[in-house]
């Protein structure tokens, strides 16, 4: 059997121009979430003021997910948040 670790993942997302929502730019992360493991959990903290501009963003959407997945496929994952445009920011973290 493969090993699997849990894994915390914050996601700071560009919000929607029209809508002025963030949920739209997650689905895709979901899917992948799940393609590679399980969400064991998921917390929407929804839109919040930035500290600083960042990428002339003042304002983003918040997510927060705990899951579960091999080390090889978390590369992958990494890699996609990375190329995603509509990401600010994210912080991958492995929970012990």
């Amino acid at each position: 059997m493969a090993k699997t670790n849990q894994y915390e993942l914050t996601i700071v997302s560009r919000l929607n121009p029209k809508t002025k929502k963030g949920e739209d730019n997650l689905e895709k992360i979901k899917k992948t979430l799940v393609e590679i493991g399980k969400i064991t959990k998921e917390e929407n903290w929804g839109k919040k003021t930035l500290a600083y501009p960042i990428q002339k963003e003042t304002a983003a959407y918040y997510c927060w997910f705990l899951f579960k997945a091999g080390p090889n496929k978390v590369g992958r994952l990494d890699n996609i948040l990375k190329l995603n445009e509509n990401i600010i920011r994210h912080l991958l973290v492995v929970v012990d």
